[in-house]
């Protein structure tokens, strides 16, 4: 298989969060990096991040600010360069709405919307926590719902924000390659945490 994927992790990039679920993916024949540049520092100019612009890879999976990241940059990447798929886990479509929302400061934190820059991509998942408490579920299925895809799935997790339980992480990879395999999760395999739906 030897598919390449760009993991983009979280604030303060602990990389401690999806240690299982990276695990996993490299276990199914996926090699693995992780975007090497920092977040919030200096202006946000992805034209300016070698690793996305000199660097082909098939699929970009992000959680929370990175999967806000990754989304947002994938229209400064040219076409030849742009992965076939994107996984976003617990993501916010606007950095300003959700600072108003959970009363935090940006004023030293890039202010960005996804939403201002809507993708159209091969395949999208959209990952959401049900017990996800920093950041609310509407803002991932908006992005979902708004990116132009023919492949589009929503995966619902018995979980928290950054998916702490690793027998959750593990499952949630078999239910991305399910998805991979364009499936509709209809008696083909069943899960205990992840509920997919394919959005027409």
């Amino acid at each position: 298989m030897n598919k390449k994927v760009l993991y983009w992790p979280g604030l303060g990039k602990d990389m401690k969060v999806l240690n299982s679920f990276r695990r996993e993916l490299a276990a199914e024949g996926y090699q693995i990096d992780v975007v090497d540049f920092e977040y919030d520092k200096g202006s946000l100019n992805p034209n300016k991040w070698k690793q996305i612009q000199k660097n082909q890879y098939d699929w970009w999976i992000g959680i929370s600010l990175g999967a806000s990241l990754l989304y947002y940059s994938y229209n400064f990447v040219e076409n030849s360069l742009r992965p076939k798929r994107l996984t976003l886990i617990n993501p916010f479509c606007s950095r300003k709405i959700l600072s108003e929302e959970k009363l935090f400061d940006m004023s030293k934190q890039w202010d960005f919307s996804p939403i201002d820059n809507l993708c159209i991509v091969d395949k999208i998942d959209v990952v959401i926590s049900i017990y996800d408490w920093k950041i609310p579920i509407y803002h991932g299925i908006k992005l979902l719902t708004l990116t132009s895809s023919l492949n589009k799935y929503i995966i619902f997790l018995n979980s928290d924000h950054i998916v702490d339980n690793e027998i959750i992480q593990k499952e949630l990879v078999k239910a991305l390659i399910t998805c991979e395999e364009g499936k509709k999760n209809q008696n083909e395999e069943k899960f205990n945490n992840c509920y997919i739906y394919k959005q027409q």
